[in-house]
C-alpha cells in the first residue's frame, strides 16, 4: 500500500502539471482571442494576410510555456527585506515540534484524475495523428512515380507550369481519390492514378500549381504543428477554431497565388469541384485542401470566382501593424512578474571604504573606544551538537473543503528548496500552537515568495478564526555534530561578517571575522572563525562598525 507521503508527492505533482495546463490554456484563449478581434476589424480583404496572422497567433500560443520561463527567470527588482527585530533581553525560544506521521487530504484526489485525463486523451490524440502519419507513409511508399509522358504532359497547350512543378515529385497511387500532399522534409505531390482520366491538362496544371504553392509556403509544416498542438490541448476549443480558420485561409492564399500564375478561374474552379466529388484521402496529416466543409468550399469558389478579390494588397505592413500590437500586448499581460530579489542590509559587509575614511577611523578608534551596557545585547555561547534546521515564515489561516483549516505560508523562494511535503510544522497563532505538517508547496513565485501550505492536525485555539494572521516554522532536517551558534541580526547563510567576542572577562570585546555555513530560525553553522566555548554578541553592532574593540560594562 503507498505510504501517505508519497501519495503526497502524486497529488503535488498533479496539481502543478494541470495548474501548468490550465496556465497555458488560458493564455492561449487571451492571445488567439486577440487575433480574432484583429481580424475582425481588418481591412485589407487579403486571404494571406489573413493567414499569416492567424499563423502568428498560433505560433504564440506554442511559445507560451518558453515564454513564462523565460520570463519566471528574469531578474527583477532588487526588494531589500526588513532585519528581523532580535529582543535585547534574550533570544527567543523555539516551539517544541514533535515529529508527527504525515496523513493524506483524500479530496486531493481530485488533481490526479484530472491529470491523468489529460495525459490519456493526449495520448489517443497522438497515437491517432502517428498512425495517420504512417498511414500516408504507406502510401507515399506504394505509389508509383509519374513520368512527364503521364500527367504533366499536355499541360502546356494550355498553360505553362512553373519550373518547380517538374522538380517536385508527382506520384501515382490507387489509394487516394483526390490530390493531396506526403511527407515532411522531401515532400511530394500525391494524385490518383485515374486523375487523367476525369481532369483536362489545364485543370491538372492548376492542381499542381495548387499542391506546389503549398511546398513552397512550408504548408506541411505548419500543419504538422497545428496537429500537435490540437492533441495536446485536444479540450480547447478556441484552439481548434484558429487552426481551421488557419486552414481555410492557407487554402484561399494558395488560391490566390494560383491564380496570379495567370490560371482561368473557371477552370480552376471547375478542378476544385472536381476532386471534392471524389472522396479524400482521411486521416492524412499533410491533406491540404479541405472539403469536409459545404461552407469553407462555397467560400473559396466564390473567392475564386470574385472578380474584385485583392490578392496581393499594397504595402500588406501597414495592416499587421495592429494585430501584432494587439497580439504583443496580450502576451505581455499574461506573461508572469520576474522574480523579486530580496536582500537584505548588511552593515557590516558594506564595501572598503577609501583611505581617507578608513584613517579617521583609525585616529577615531586611538582617541577612544566606545563602552556598550552589557543588559542591552545579546550574546550566545558557540555549541557543538546537533542543530534543527528550521524555516519561518508568516501567513494567515484558510478552510478547506472538508472544514479542517491550513496555514497559507509565504516563505521565500530561497528556503522553499530544501522544503518536503510531509515535513513537521509548527504554527503560532498568537493564541496558542498548533502542530501540523507541509501539504503543498506552490509553483508560482510572487515577489520573491512561494506560497506553502501547513495543514492544521491539532485543535485550534479558542478565537483562533479564518483570515487571522499566524507565524508558521516548518522543520526541514538536522545536521548531527556541527558547531553552531545563536543566529546574528546580520547573519546570512554561507557568508563571512564580523563580530564582537566577548573576552573571558567580560569586559570588552574584540571583532573577528566568522565563516558561516547552514542556517536555520535562530541559528546557524560556524565554519572558521569561532571555537566551542567562545561567546559573542549577536545583536545589532553596526553602530561600532568603526571600532575592532568594545568595552563591556
Amino acid at each position: 500500500m503507498p505510504q501517505p507521503h508519497s501519495i503526497n508527492q502524486i497529488v503535488s505533482l498533479s496539481h502543478d502539471a494541470v495548474g501548468w495546463v490550465f496556465t497555458w490554456s488560458w493564455q492561449m484563449l487571451l492571445v488567439l482571442a486577440g487575433a480574432w478581434l484583429a481580424l475582425a476589424i481588418d481591412r485589407s480583404r487579403s486571404a494571406t494576410l489573413r493567414y499569416r496572422i492567424w499563423l502568428i497567433a498560433i505560433l504564440l500560443a506554442a511559445a507560451l510555456p518558453l515564454l513564462n520561463v523565460i520570463c519566471a527567470h528574469l531578474p527583477g527588482p532588487i526588494i531589500l527585506a526588513p532585519l528581523p527585530i532580535v529582543s535585547t533581553a534574550a533570544p527567543p525560544r523555539d516551539p517544541i515540534v514533535p515529529a508527527a506521521a504525515p496523513g493524506f487530504w483524500w479530496p486531493s484526489l481530485v488533481w490526479p484524475a484530472l491529470f491523468a485525463t489529460w495525459v490519456m486523451g493526449a495520448v489517443v490524440s497522438l497515437g491517432r495523428l502517428a498512425v495517420s502519419f504512417w498511414k500516408v507513409g504507406e502510401v507515399k511508399r506504394a505509389a508509383r512515380i509519374d513520368t512527364t509522358s503521364g500527367v504533366t504532359a499536355g499541360c502546356n497547350a494550355s498553360v505553362v507550369l512553373p519550373e518547380d512543378a517538374r522538380a517536385v515529385p508527382i506520384r501515382l497511387s490507387n489509394d487516394i481519390q483526390s490530390p493531396g500532399l506526403a511527407g515532411l522534409f522531401r515532400p511530394v505531390i500525391l494524385l490518383p492514378a485515374d486523375i487523367i482520366s476525369w481532369t483536362t491538362s489545364e485543370e491538372r496544371a492548376s492542381i499542381l500549381m495548387h499542391e506546389l504553392a503549398h511546398i513552397t509556403r512550408r504548408d506541411h509544416l505548419v500543419s504538422l504543428l497545428q496537429s500537435i498542438l490540437k492533441s495536446l490541448l485536444f479540450f480547447h476549443p478556441m484552439l481548434r477554431y484558429a487552426c481551421n480558420q488557419l486552414s481555410l485561409e492557407r487554402e484561399l492564399a494558395c488560391d490566390d497565388r494560383v491564380l496570379a500564375l495567370g490560371t482561368e478561374p473557371r477552370a480552376y474552379a471547375e478542378s476544385i469541384l472536381k476532386a471534392a466529388e471524389r472522396s479524400f484521402l482521411t486521416d492524412v496529416v499533410h491533406q491540404t485542401a479541405s472539403f469536409a466543409s459545404k461552407r469553407k468550399l462555397e467560400r473559396r469558389i466564390d473567392m475564386i470566382l470574385d472578380t474584385n478579390r485583392t490578392l496581393w494588397p499594397s504595402r500588406q505592413w501597414r495592416f499587421l501593424v495592429l494585430p501584432l500590437a494587439l497580439m504583443g500586448g496580450i502576451t505581455w499581460l499574461v506573461m508572469p512578474a520576474a522574480n523579486a530579489r530580496i536582500r537584505t542590509a548588511d552593515p557590516g559587509s558594506r564595501p572598503n571604504e577609501p583611505s581617507a575614511q578608513a584613517a579617521v577611523a583609525t585616529v577615531r578608534q586611538t582617541q577612544s573606544i566606545p563602552t556598550v551596557d552589557s543588559q542591552t545585547i545579546w550574546t550566545d555561547t558557540v555549541k557543538r551538537g546537533p542543530m534543527v534546521r528550521k524555516v519561518r515564515a508568516l501567513g494567515q489561516l484558510e478552510p478547506t473543503t472538508d472544514g479542517r483549516f491550513l496555514a497559507a505560508l509565504q516563505v521565500p523562494e530561497v528556503q522553499t528548496r530544501r522544503l518536503e511535503l510531509g515535513q513537521p510544522a509548527s504554527v503560532d497563532t498568537r493564541m496558542g500552537i498548533v502542530l501540523g505538517k507541509v501539504f503543498h508547496i506552490y509553483p508560482r513565485v510572487t515577489e520573491g515568495t512561494r506560497r506553502v501550505d501547513i495543514i492544521l492536525e491539532g485543535q485550534l485555539p479558542d478565537g483562533a478564526t479564518s483570515g487571522i494572521p499566524v507565524d508558521g516554522i516548518i522543520e526541514i532536517g538536522r545536521l548531527d555534530d556541527v558547531v553552531y551558534v545563536g543566529r546574528p541580526v546580520h547573519g546570512r547563510e554561507d557568508s563571512i561578517i564580523g563580530l564582537f567576542k566577548v573576552a573571558e572577562d567580560g569586559k570588552s570585546a574584540t571583532r573577528v571575522q566568522v565563516h558561516l555555513g547552514i542556517s536555520s530560525v535562530n541559528s546557524v553553522q560556524v565554519i572558521d572563525g569561532l571555537n566551542v566555548g567562545d561567546k559573542v554578541i549577536l545583536s545589532d553592532t553596526s553602530e561600532y562598525n568603526s571600532y575592532d574593540t568594545i568595552r563591556l560594562n
